[in-house]
């Protein structure tokens, strides 16, 4: 069994697993697999061919791009116990299985430090911490955030972080359009927007209690966040107001016909011009 699973996902971005792939393969100890995400280039055809020994997923009739649900794939097919996650424009050096390995302890996991803008959501973490907190949350969509909460269900499930040295992982650089080309949302700023508004609401109902929260309610609650936001962006001024209705709960059996309701109240706030 290899010590580490290296996972990445393409969805147009084949000339960057050109030249990443190789370094990836390359890496001792370890295994890799691609999750060809509906990729208009046919990503999977040309890793098949020329890197027979990746593990592929394939997902077909995806015309928009979900990162979290293509994480979540590749890293549902990990063997090994520890996953690296990165993206199809990162440059893996040589050097990173030796640098790393010493710092493989459980209840960690591991980012690049100093971290780049392009490496930002690339990381090291034990398969089965990955899974005790659920993976990615499929609620989210677009560009942004989904891997900052990733981190934050980490640390709070009593996990810690540790630093290896950021020169191991060099982004191949490109414009904005690239990144977003296959989302609904095109505005990034607003696409993180959504993605913030959405992650505090949902880590304040998590630190309540509502950690079991089921995925078909946090896509309503996302739903909910992205159509005020949006509305919110075609001209109205202010803040942008939210509700949240809380389950209902009773500490002492009900022996009337009243119950109280609860509701939390969000506010997101410009705090510059």
């Amino acid at each position: 069994m290899p010590t580490m699973s290296f996972v990445t996902t393409c969805k147009g971005r084949l000339d960057h697993l050109r030249h990443t792939l190789p370094h990836l393969v390359a890496q001792p100890d370890s295994e890799c697999i691609v999750v060809d995400y509906d990729c208009p280039d046919g990503a999977a055809d040309w890793v098949s061919a020329n890197y027979p020994g990746v593990r592929l997923v394939r997902v077909t009739d995806a015309p928009v791009f979900r990162k979290s649900h293509a994480q979540n794939l590749g890293a549902a097919i990990a063997g090994a116990p520890w996953l690296c996650l990165v993206d199809a424009d990162i440059l893996v050096s040589d050097a990173f299985m030796a640098s790393v390995a010493p710092l493989l302890v459980a209840g960690r996991y591991l980012r690049p430090q100093p971290v780049s803008f392009g490496a930002y959501g690339s990381f090291v973490c034990a398969r089965q911490d990955f899974e005790a907190v659920g993976g990615y949350d499929e609620a989210f969509e677009g560009v942004s955030y989904m891997d900052d909460d990733l981190y934050v269900r980490l640390e709070m499930a009593g996990m810690g972080v540790t630093g290896f040295p950021g020169e191991h992982f060099a982004a191949i650089d490109h414009d904005h359009e690239l990144r977003t080309r296959h989302y609904e949302i095109k505005d990034r700023p607003l696409n993180h927007r959504i993605n913030f508004y959405y992650a505090n609401i949902k880590h304040d109902l998590m630190r309540h209690g509502g950690s079991g929260l089921p995925l078909e309610s946090r896509r309503a609650i996302y739903a909910e966040v992205k159509r005020v936001v949006l509305a919110h962006a075609k001209g109205s001024t202010g803040s942008t107001h939210l509700e949240v209705s809380l389950p209902v709960r009773s500490s002492v059996p009900q022996r009337y016909a009243w119950e109280v309701r609860r509701k939390w109240i969000f506010d997101l706030v410009e705090t510059r011009p």
